[in-house]
């Protein structure tokens, strides 16, 4: 199969050249996003490297159709008006083409529009963003110790104010909502403090106001939001006053103006509004021509000052010849004349649509870039300076991008959203493995295409053979050693678009960081190494504890909850192994209406008492019932079955234990009247087989550990309330296919290792049940 754009002049790319190709724009990206708030060189190299990569792929623009975007659209009318417009009044030249260069980023927009449809792209570009910002950030701090950087960081400061405010501002706004918002705020406020106390530019600060009023607004409730408005930028100012930096730009701004010889900015730009005003009078309705501005300008200058004593020195200063008023609005009005004006407007009408139109944060932060951007334009020519119209322009793209293709999903919605490749990180016990399997049936619905691979240790990860959902699996040593962890480490290294780490343990998180870019996590509060797991997650999920009361199911599944629509969930589905035939001895001894008895526990403090079983199997041989016992081959299940195989002979008493894989015993389990056992992973497999289960269960909260039942209904709008599905504690208590016994002890359920709290520890709650309890459940079970 070829792609898309593939043509006889364009033919695809193979597999290695398609690499090569993302791995330049991931770099290029980088790149842009770093030099974007402060290097006019780095920003050039890096869209022609991304120019270079849209000519190769162009198929890749093409069908992204990013002129479909209004505000996209709008902007490429606008600079096919400017192009249009400077041909007809200057006609071809050298000059034409250069000023008809200063607006290419309406062109570079959409362009980059099409090459971030990758979710890896997007996120590379903002982070390089916002480190590229913090570069910038602390080399105006830096320029206090080592005054050299002064001149050179004064050159920029502009841009450097503009880009840093909008850079707070979005960062204030993502942390809405976020799990972790306290990185954002702090940002936020660095960039913020460098505006104001570290930057002497005005145009950053008069930005920064009105942005710290945006952000009110979004922040505000519905009722207060007019009041937040004003009252924070307000705020704000009462602050910055205390800065020289802005007590220096305001004495000058509003000092009156001095002599020519010793003209400040202030007075240069006020001087240049009221050349570009004459100009507008003069041709306005339809524009002297972007490349004919200057010699306008050097015109207008002579009519007005040359016949007056006190200001013809002015016609010696290098302003008067200077090509743009640094006011975007009038230069688009004196030199495209009214349409062009009326352009820029409705170019930025169009984002302002499409942000009240975008899903949050997404939309705030377009509004708020936006208005930045029509503030700054009434004190510089933004668009055909550099930095700043390259600045915008790149983080419209991104916005639009990340709206557009980051969406989360709808029913009928195939986007990926830039996920290909999933891991699942499960280093527990056999039981957690399949206590996994909902996440992993949720995230194969979510991502019908993705490669789902599921991480675990040695032997734990037989739950899930022949698990069609299932990609593949990474098994690995309990104890890897550095050899081990090194081997482990370069095999996951970002090979993953999103890991899932479903297990609070350090080196699960570690694991899940190396494997992906992305990663959403299970954090146990209050532990010590809480606070670096929930750094490096994208979503932090926290775990109930022990006697919480949100099954570990639903919990695990929240991990997608950032990539599933409100309510697009179902309740969660235990999804057994495939099953597998019996070995023929095996099934011919099998007689209808068996009784599986399971009675090994891994822990001690789990385990029924062996004597209970003893009782038990002899009551349901003594009414006619085939008894089978299971467990695995370990010395530990075979020690608890051996006080049991001897109770009848063969085939009234089958002992099958070591006998079968988990494929296995599901078509054991499947074809059985009844199944007993204690709170182990064979008791989770039995109840996701649909088997009708008697659990016996000691010191451990049902709540947060009971098998799920198979027979509940798991439809969306169900009604089933799957956090609560068995109550902590109850004698007796059934939930579809499995009843799950307790015993009565007031400490039932501690949540604790046994009554001594450690692995090899006793229960007395689980000596507390009688063997007749259960047999009386069971022959109500078995009619």
């Amino acid at each position: 199969m070829t792609s898309p754009e593939a043509t006889p002049a364009n033919p695809p790319l193979t597999a290695a050249a398609l690499r090569l190709w993302q791995g330049l724009a991931w770099l290029a990206l980088a790149a842009l996003g770093f030099f974007l708030t402060f290097s006019s060189a780095g920003v050039a190299l890096s869209l022609g490297i991304l120019l270079g990569l849209a000519l190769v792929r162009p198929g890749v623009v093409w069908r992204a159709q990013p002129w479909k975007e209004p505000v996209m659209g709008v902007g490429l009318v606008l600079l096919a008006f400017i192009a249009g417009h400077t041909l007809w009044t200057s006609g071809w030249q050298w000059v034409t083409l250069d000023r008809v260069n200063h607006y290419q980023e309406l062109a570079l927009a959409p362009m980059l529009l099409a090459l971030l449809q990758n979710d890896r792209h997007r996120r590379v570009f903002l982070r390089a963003l916002i480190a590229g910002a913090l570069v910038l950030s602390l080399a105006h701090w830096a320029a206090f110790a080592v005054p050299a950087l002064g001149p050179v960081l004064e050159s920029r400061r502009i841009s450097a104010g503009f880009a840093l405010a909008v850079c707070a501002f979005l960062a204030l706004v993502r942390a809405r909502g976020a799990a972790r918002p306290w990185p954002a705020w702090l940002l936020a406020a660095f960039f913020s403090l460098t505006v104001l106390f570290a930057i002497d530019g005005r145009t950053g600060h008069v930005v920064m106001l009105a942005l710290v009023s945006c952000a009110a607004w979004l922040y505000s409730p519905a009722r207060l939001r007019w009041a937040g408005a004003l009252a924070a930028p307000a705020i704000l100012l009462a602050l910055a006053l205390s800065s020289p930096a802005v007590q220096n730009r305001v004495t000058e701004t509003l000092q009156r103006p001095a002599p020519a010889a010793s003209l400040d900015s202030t007075g240069i730009r006020i001087e240049m509004i009221r050349l570009a005003t004459d100009l507008a009078r003069r041709y306005g309705a339809g524009g002297v021509g972007f490349a004919n501005y200057s010699a306008a300008h050097e015109e207008a200058a002579r009519a007005r000052y040359g016949g007056h004593p006190d200001t013809r020195a002015y016609l010696d200063s290098s302003w008067i010849r200077s090509d743009n008023p640094h006011n975007e609005y009038l230069m688009q009005l004196v030199g495209g004349g009214a349409v062009s004006l009326a352009l820029l407007l409705a170019w930025f009408a169009a984002a302002l649509w499409q942000a009240a139109r975008a899903r949050s944060p997404l939309g705030g932060m377009l509004a708020g870039a936006t208005l930045a951007l029509a503030v700054g334009c009434l004190f510089n020519s933004l668009l055909r300076d550099f930095v700043e119209g390259h600045f915008y322009m790149a983080l419209l793209a991104w916005l639009v991008a990340e709206n557009r293709y980051g969406r989360p999903s709808r029913e009928g919605d195939t986007d990926t959203a830039g996920i290909d490749r999933i891991l699942v990180i499960a280093t527990r016990q056999i039981g957690d493995v399949l206590l996994t399997t909902p996440l992993i049936h949720a995230a194969r619905q979510r991502w019908p295409q993705a490669h789902i691979e599921v991480l675990g240790f040695q032997g734990t990860l037989g739950m899930l053979r022949g698990n069609p959902e299932v990609s593949g699996q990474i098994e690995t040593p309990a104890r890897l050693g550095w050899r081990g962890a090194a081997a482990l480490a370069r095999r996951l290294w970002r090979g993953y678009d999103l890991a899932l780490v479903a297990d609070a343990g350090d080196r699960a998180h570690l694991l899940g960081w190396i494997a992906a870019p992305r990663r959403s996590g299970i954090v146990a509060p209050g532990t010590a190494s809480a606070w670096w797991k929930k750094l490096l997650l994208d979503h932090v999920v926290l775990a109930a504890g022990d006697l919480g009361e949100q099954h570990v199911i639903v919990e695990k599944q929240a991990l997608l909850s950032p990539w599933l629509a409100p309510g697009a969930a179902a309740v969660p589905q235990v999804v057994a192994p495939a099953a597998a035939a019996l070995p023929p001895q095996a099934q011919a001894a099998l007689l209808p209406g068996a009784v599986i008895i399971h009675s090994p526990s891994m822990w001690p403090y789990k385990q029924w008492p062996i004597a209970h079983f003893e009782s038990l199997v002899r009551a349901l041989l003594a009414r006619g019932r085939q008894v089978v016992l299971t467990g695995s081959g370990s010395p530990r299940d075979q020690e608890c079955v051996a006080a049991l195989r001897n109770l009848a002979p063969s085939p009234q008493l089958l002992d099958l234990s070591g006998q079968l894989d988990f494929n296995q015993l599901v078509t054991l389990l499947r074809g059985a009247a009844l199944y007993i056992g204690p709170d182990t992973s064979v008791s989770h497999l039995a109840a996701a087989c649909g088997t009708p289960v008697i659990a016996i269960f000691g010191p451990t909260n049902p709540m947060r550990w009971a098998p799920w039942s198979a027979a509940v209904d798991t439809t969306p709008g169900s009604g089933t309330q799957a956090q609560a599905l068995f109550a902590r504690s109850a004698a007796v208590q059934q939930v579809g296919n499995v009843t799950l016994l307790q015993g009565s002890l007031p400490c039932v359920p501690c949540g604790r290792a046994g009554c001594e709290d450690h692995r090899q520890s006793r229960s007395d709650c689980l000596v507390d049940i009688a063997p007749e309890r259960v047999l009386e459940q069971a022959l109500k079970i078995l009619g």
